[in-house]
């Protein structure tokens, strides 16, 4: 168990490190997959969110000691054919 939090902090400080906004998303770790749900933003205006910043993010959580599987569950984007893409609503 303490396995899974110590996963949750590494991968939270990840996301703080990036200026996300956590309130809009959700961190679940089950064994060594970690799935993110939510909205991605950031905290700062001045720093919009696009496919190669998810690409980064994606390589630095996967990077993340102990992460063996990353799932996404976004409202505001989706990885299609290898790349990533804004949601058209």
């Amino acid at each position: 168990m303490a396995g899974n939090c110590d996963l949750t902090s590494a991968v939270r400080r990840v996301l703080v490190k990036k200026f996300l906004d956590m309130s809009k998303i959700r961190l679940q770790v089950a064994g060594k997959t970690v799935i993110i749900r939510g909205r991605i933003t950031h905290n700062r205006d001045d720093d919009p969110v696009n496919g190669l910043f998810l690409e980064q993010l994606e390589q630095t959580i996967r990077a993340t000691k102990g992460v063996k599987n990353l799932r996404w569950i976004l409202e505001d984007w989706v990885h299609d054919r290898g790349q990533w893409q804004v949601r058209e609503e």
